[in-house]
């Protein structure tokens, strides 16, 4: 059978956009029975209402010069770089780099595929923003050892790329004080999770951590982005809030991705960065970054139904996000954490 979205550099057959588009379809409307009947009916309601769809069509990206340099970031979640790696993700798109991101997990919060798809539209719509260039993008497979990753390209610059593992992210319990699927493959042995379609897939936490050093030798970046392994408070003792306290996707996510560094060596930097706790810090942005980072914040948010609920005016980030927006920190192995470098310079 052909694959449901062409993969580049594979023997697989190429799908073209009919193709792609109904496969699409078809695993949105075999996952969205997992919701709940009125969320359900909310998240589609929304997701239909996003950037229009025909701004994704299949297809293999141009090929993108990198000669300035190429960042290859990890996060867990859709919109984590937006508010723990910002302004560096978008100093970085502006210098004409490279600027490649991984999201670890479908965010979906067990929420089914109609809330991923949401997400991933609100985070393209937003690395479309700190672009300058319109929201249109191709999507492939991208072939890393025998494993296949959904990727977007931005149409308008092929520098940026957004590649997807698309693991589930539901609490494996109450909430806080509970497991994740990537905390759990993490920290218990022998422990398998299996990725959202269109190319499922089983892992564990040693062929993880060999998928993403296979990924960052392909990749030949120059810099490597990632959050917190730091936290040494146990997965289950996490709670909301707390000070201190991270999310455990983002502690694990950390955590293999240094793994995968370790058995990965270059000549790339590490560069890793503080999230949940930088609340707890001094605001360290400028009124212009801030607001900057603000407005390429919410840009994703109106395409995520819990950040930007229907009918709400989405003026403004709230919450923690509302500190998030105005801080970026870094942190080093047995250090305390470092502020953000020096406001950039105008373009």
């Amino acid at each position: 059978m052909p694959s449901p979205l062409p993969a580049t550099g594979s023997p697989r057959d190429r799908t073209d956009g009919r193709q792609f588009l109904l496969t699409l379809i078809l695993s949105v409307l075999a996952l969205v029975p997992a919701c709940p009947p009125t969320a359900r009916a909310a998240l589609q309601t929304t997701t239909e209402q996003a950037a229009p769809k025909a701004t994704v069509q299949a297809g293999t990206p141009a090929p993108a010069d990198c000669t300035s340099g190429k960042v290859l970031s990890f996060v867990a979640h859709p919109d984590d770089d937006l508010l723990f790696m910002n302004p560096d993700q978008d100093d970085a798109i502006r210098q004409g780099r490279c600027v490649h991101t991984v999201y670890l997990t479908a965010g979906d919060r067990g929420e089914g595929m109609a809330y991923t798809l949401a997400r991933e539209r609100g985070i393209m719509a937003a690395y479309a923003d700190m672009a300058g260039a319109a929201d249109a993008w191709n999507t492939d497979g991208l072939v890393v050892g025998r494993h296949t990753l959904v990727r977007h390209t931005l149409r308008a610059n092929p520098r940026i790329q957004l590649i997807m593992l698309r693991l589930p992210d539901p609490w494996l319990g109450p909430g806080w004080g509970s497991l994740t699927p990537l905390s759990r493959v993490e920290s218990v042995p022998r422990a398998r999770v299996r990725s959202y379609a269109p190319y499922p897939d089983t892992y564990t936490r040693g062929e993880l951590i060999h998928l993403l050093a296979d990924l960052i030798r392909q990749e030949a970046p120059q810099d490597v982005r990632l959050m917190d392994p730091s936290i040494t408070i146990p997965y289950r003792a996490l709670c909301w809030r707390c000070a201190g306290h991270d999310h455990p996707d983002h502690i694990a996510g950390a955590r293999l991705v240094e793994a995968a560094m370790a058995i990965a060596p270059g000549s790339y930097t590490r560069t890793a960065y503080l999230n949940y706790p930088s609340q707890e810090l001094q605001a360290n942005l400028d009124a212009a970054q801030t607001t900057r980072k603000s407005e390429i914040y919410l840009r994703y948010a109106k395409d995520d139904p819990r950040s930007c609920p229907p009918g709400t005016a989405c003026s403004a980030p709230t919450g923690p996000e509302a500190a998030w927006v105005g801080r970026q920190y870094y942190v080093r192995p047995a250090e305390p954490p470092l502020q953000a470098r020096a406001p950039r310079s105008q373009p």
